[in-house]
């Protein structure tokens, strides 16, 4: 679990530190650096999970802050040491075929605390596990979900837009029932018209659609099921998937639920969390029902300043909070403080 995320001249994160659960909210206005919280986590993620196959240095710099000039930076601290990646504009030249080389202070680094001044080069080694969780960032989008195509990378896998989903979930009935019917069962609990899940015959050169039977009609095409029905069934999609991440990485977790599906699928995730203890969440929303069902630790505010940079800070850093922990649940906080008491307190960022 990553318990700490630190973000400088990230997108708008340019001085950013999160404090991180293992079920993790972010709240605030459009563009106020939500997503790119998300986008920066995965990010890191991705790099430390495949270094060897990895551009570091021109991806991290097609996510710099605007007309910034020095070094962009994301670090994350999980199991008692830091792991971080670093890009600079205009690198240094660095000395080559060193062997066991101290870390240059670009590429990828490790050490015992974010401001440590030990910090020395991280190497990928062959199977040796990934420091940090694999994470998969979910931006589902329905027009990909209701199309039967499957992933051109693996008929059996579902990608991060959706697409794949029927051959990924009819893969997944005929080779794990076990997980077809929880998913199943799952989807029922948020969305109780839904009775079944099938998939139509296969026919040759074409691909085994998804068909819904729900309370009031059998056989509806997916194209015929809501968008939040289609997005609550991608996301089991991914977290009953065979090579399940450790991060599950959602934007917009509220989108196109009613607010009593919402409260379960909340109830639903930490289910699923108790079951994997290593499954750790981090979503975005703009649901104030929702965050009634999360815990006020689990809340992060984020807010744009006028110069363009993004603060973040914990609910529970509000100057009132002592005052309305007992009388108000995070979403009531939420729609009675709002953001700009970031700006207010002087929150770093």
């Amino acid at each position: 679990m990553i318990h700490k995320m630190s973000f400088r001249n990230f997108k708008c994160l340019r001085d950013v530190t999160i404090d991180l659960e293992r079920f993790t909210v972010c709240v605030g206005p459009n563009a106020s650096g939500k997503s790119s919280i998300l986008k920066g986590m995965h990010f890191l993620c991705q790099i430390f999970g495949f270094p060897q196959v990895t551009t570091q240095h021109n991806e991290l710099l097609q996510f710099a802050s605007r007309g910034v000039r020095d070094n962009i930076d994301l670090a994350a601290g999980t199991g008692g040491q830091w792991y971080r990646v670093r890009a600079h504009p205009s690198p240094p030249q660095v000395q080559q075929n060193i062997r066991n080389p101290p870390w240059s202070g670009l590429g990828l680094g490790v050490a015992p605390d974010l401001n440590s001044t030990e910090w020395k080069l991280w190497q990928f080694q062959s199977g040796v596990m990934a420091p940090l969780p694999s994470s998969v960032l979910l931006r589902l989008e329905a027009s990909k979900l209701v199309v039967p195509n499957p992933s051109p990378a693996d008929p059996t896998v579902m990608l991060p837009d959706g697409t794949g989903l029927h051959t990924a979930l009819a893969s997944m009935a005929l080779n794990d029932p076990d997980s077809w019917q929880h998913l199943q069962a799952d989807l029922r609990r948020i969305i109780p018209t839904i009775r079944r899940l099938r998939h139509t015959k296969t026919v040759i050169n074409q691909p085994s659609a998804l068909q819904f039977d729900t309370v009031g009609a059998d056989s509806l095409p997916a194209s015929e099921v809501s968008e939040g029905t289609l997005l609550i069934l991608g996301l089991l999609a991914a977290l009953y998937a065979p090579n399940r991440p450790n991060l599950i990485l959602l934007d917009d977790l509220d989108r196109g639920l009613h607010p009593k599906a919402q409260k379960e699928l909340i109830v639903l995730l930490r289910g699923l969390q108790q079951t994997n203890a290593n499954l750790q969440i981090v979503a975005t929303t703009h649901s104030p029902y929702l965050l009634d069902s999360m815990q006020t630790n689990e809340v992060r505010m984020t807010f744009l300043k006028d110069d363009g940079s993004a603060m973040c800070a914990a609910l529970t850093e509000h100057p009132r909070y002592e005052k309305w922990k007992d009388e108000m649940g995070p979403g009531e906080m939420w729609s009675l403080f709002g953001e700009k008491w970031l700006v207010e307190k002087g929150v770093a960022g």
